[in-house]
């Protein structure tokens, strides 16, 4: 069984590697104001870009993995946009981890 020392240790870790190359997310949820901007690492998502398969055609979707403090307000469907390749990209946040004890963690899919 992990001990607090051990759980702090975790968050601590996961604190550094967030910070290496943090940026700063602003979440739009629904039609509310955005919530205050939040900082993220944001890590490309490799080979789990999203294909999708509809009859004849086929559609891929980059994914992005986001890791923050336990505290960062982010849910399903929220959005939001990162400049890549000096291009806005508006992404949809599709995954969330539930436990939130040492981080969070989410994935979501440029959908423009």
């Amino acid at each position: 069984m992990l001990g607090s020392d051990d759980l702090d240790q975790m968050r601590n870790d996961m604190a550094v590697l967030r910070d290496d190359r943090v940026v700063s997310v602003v979440i739009r949820r629904g039609n509310a104001t955005p919530l205050a901007a939040q900082q993220m690492r944001v890590a490309g998502g490799g080979s789990g870009n999203l294909r999708k398969n509809s009859g004849k055609t086929q559609e891929t979707r980059d994914q992005v993995v986001l890791l923050g403090a336990t505290t960062v307000d982010i849910q399903i469907d929220d959005r939001f946009t990162l400049t890549v390749a000096s291009k806005p990209v508006l992404y949809r946040v599709t995954w969330v981890r539930p436990d939130r004890s040492i981080a969070t963690m989410a994935r979501a899919e440029a959908i423009e």
